[in-house]
């Protein structure tokens, strides 16, 4: 997905944001020559820093020192001693799964549970876990959170690591938000209104056009479109706990999980903590136990469907004080597996760089003739649009 996006000041009293769509499947990639064919210096520059790798050598997946491996319930965990920043660490918990395999009915609940995790769980009761990490200099929102978007859910802890104990600790919260979220229908009735202001938020003018875009870009009958994290409102209002508690069992299964170990500690003592609270019999995890690992759920492949000819599409918005139009061009997804997959993206990422020098410097000189600038911000990219739309992400 390669975008072409500019953005122009508009009079309040005839303000009409539009958005521009244009997507053409493509069926093969252009070259790197061709594309870097008026900045030479830059392709001399890759090539020259690549000469001595073979592109079809692996990418490594990890770095250097990286402890890995997969308990006995499928669970995979990922520990890496980093000092810097000191007495600090980034603990992980990543589920495998986001809003895509809602059905219509459940339409928001996996970030309802997410929500519900930092209310209560087995062993914290009355948001205790929020109380028990602003404690220990943790704070909540900045240094305890989580998302859900898409495809999966993920909750973040940031911690010190100056005092024994607090590392495993934490650990703990995030076994709690794996295995033990108290899903009862007085928590539930107590997170919706967190929930229902965060869906209001969402109606924004800027959420309500992403909204759209992503339409335009997808077209109808996608997943995608179909299944924006945030939810519906009617969902949310009466969603019962019941559809939450099963939908909680069968995705968050231990066998779909990661857990992810960053900081300033002692790598081994951390991996033997991983291996002592995560590894359970998904069977024996009480009061919700799961299926065997064998029959944990697969993760869904929705792909953005490809679209003939070019497509436009144009929104407006009262609330919104500037027009903004982009130009997509949607092409395959390259997967980056080896040093050539490496190689042709930094040359994207580096034309990108200095063709959107070449239009900031355009943006800040104005129209040749004088006059008005035609626009404030011009930018051009290539990415894969779907997770990174923040406002779809809850």
């Amino acid at each position: 997905h390669t975008t072409l996006s500019t953005s122009s000041c508009v009079r309040p009293q005839c303000a009409t944001p539009k958005r521009e769509l244009g997507s053409m499947a493509t069926q093969s990639q252009a070259p790197a020559a061709e594309l870097l064919a008026s900045f030479s210096n830059l392709s001399a520059l890759v090539d020259g820093q690549a000469a001595s790798a073979d592109p079809a050598d692996q990418l490594p997946l990890l770095p250097p020192g990286t402890d890995t491996g997969v308990l006995s319930n499928g669970l995979t965990y990922y520990v890496l001693e980093n000092k810097e920043p000191k007495a600090r660490a980034e603990l992980f918990l990543v589920v495998g799964f986001g809003s895509l395999v809602e059905e219509e009915e459940e339409r928001g609940i996996a970030h309802i549970i997410e929500h519900l995790g930092f209310s209560a769980t087995k062993a914290y009761e009355n948001h205790a876990i929020v109380k028990f990490l602003e404690s220990i200099g943790a704070p909540f929102g900045a240094c305890q959170n989580a998302y859900t978007t898409f495809d999966r859910t993920v909750y973040t802890l940031h911690v010190p690591t100056d005092k024994e104990g607090l590392v495993d600790e934490s650990l703990r919260v995030l076994r709690e938000f794996a295995f033990y979220t108290r899903i009862s229908e007085e928590d539930l009735d107590k997170e919706r209104k967190v929930v229902l202001e965060e869906w209001r938020e969402s109606r924004s003018a800027n959420g309500r056009l992403s909204e759209r875009y992503i339409q335009a870009l997808c077209g109808s009958g996608c997943r995608w479109c179909e299944r924006l994290p945030i939810g519906k409102e009617e969902v949310i209002r009466g969603v019962s706990s019941e559809i939450l508690r099963a939908f909680y069992r069968k995705f968050y299964h231990p066998a779909r999980m990661a857990v992810v170990a960053v900081g300033d500690f002692d790598g081994a003592q951390v991996t033997k903590s991983i291996q002592e609270l995560f590894d359970l019999a998904p069977e024996a995890i009480e009061p919700l136990p799961r299926c065997c690992s064998a029959d944990a759920p697969e993760r869904p492949r929705y792909a953005v469907p490809d679209s003939e000819g070019v497509r436009v599409a144009s929104s407006t918005d009262p609330e919104l004080s500037f027009a903004q139009s982009m130009l997509d061009c949607k092409r395959p997804r390259f997967p980056m597996r080896t040093v050539g997959d490496f190689k042709r993206r930094m040359k994207e990422d580096l034309f990108h760089r200095a063709l959107g020098s070449r239009l900031l410097r355009l943006t800040v000189q104005g129209p040749l003739g004088g006059g008005p600038r035609d626009f404030f911000t011009a930018s051009t990219d290539t990415s894969d649009p779907l997770p990174a739309l923040s406002p779809l992400s809850a």
